[in-house]
């Protein structure tokens, strides 16, 4: 009885303790970062290789707009203004080719999924919420490697606060080739605190691996309110499992 009464509590420990472990790993794939609103607040790094991303790529994010610039930059691969991804439609830029949709993203203080498509000598395209909203015929060279990225504003020191991004910026991903449109109303309709993304092999430029850069000024980590939720859900359901052994 004794030893019964001990394996019990033994299979009670590791699930506990399972349970917790899993509690930090989840508020570690949901953390999400907020840009303060002044042009020293950004994250700047160079990447180990872009190599992957030098004729095709999709960079997909969840955004909120939280601040009126004229000309939001989200990212700048700037070797030579090569990708530039903003937040209010204006910059939807790559290798030359301006895809200009000012008016066709969201108004501040909502999150949106956006994707930037492009492949050399095919197409550049815009998602938003998993919804084409814009293309344009691309350049047919491939993309100058080398330089810096940069979030949260144009790394050029010449661009002022007008270039602010200044919100909220969740799961900023690239992929070494262009998503279909159904992969990416997939990962739009899956949600922002969906792990689907990190199902594709072409993942090549990781949100984990962003979080982990240099940071300067008032960049900080959070958990959106939407995955909080989530993962209590996901808690609770174990903690459940956890009461009927």
């Amino acid at each position: 009885m004794i030893m019964i009464h001990l394996h019990l509590i033994v299979t009670l420990v590791c699930c506990l303790t399972h349970t917790l472990s899993y509690a930090a790993d989840e508020e570690q794939t949901f953390l999400a970062l907020s840009f303060g609103k002044t042009t020293g607040d950004y994250i700047q790094f160079t990447p180990a290789d872009m190599s992957p991303f030098q004729s095709s790529f999709t960079g997909c994010a969840w955004v909120k707009r939280q601040h009126y610039a004229s000309y939001p930059i989200v990212l700048h691969f700037h070797p030579s203004d090569e990708i530039i991804m903003g937040s209010n439609g204006y910059w939807n830029y790559v290798h030359g080719q301006h895809l200009q949709l000012t008016g066709r993203f969201p108004e501040k203080n909502v999150w949106f999924h956006y994707c930037l498509s492009w492949s050399a000598g095919g197409e550049q395209k815009v998602y938003i919420n998993g919804e084409e909203v814009g293309s344009r015929s691309a350049s047919s060279s491939n993309l100058t490697m080398g330089g810096d990225i940069s979030l949260g504003l144009n790394a050029q020191s010449s661009k002022g606060s007008s270039y602010i991004f200044g919100g909220q910026l969740f799961k900023l991903n690239l992929f070494s080739e262009v998503l279909s449109s159904s992969e990416i109303r997939q990962m739009s309709e899956a949600g922002m605190c969906s792990s689907i993304e990190m199902e594709h092999e072409t993942r090549k430029l990781k949100w984990e691996r962003i979080l982990t850069e240099p940071r300067y000024g008032n960049v900080v980590e959070f958990v959106p309110a939407e995955c909080t939720s989530y993962i209590m859900a996901k808690l609770d359901k174990m903690m459940s499992l956890l009461k009927e052994i």
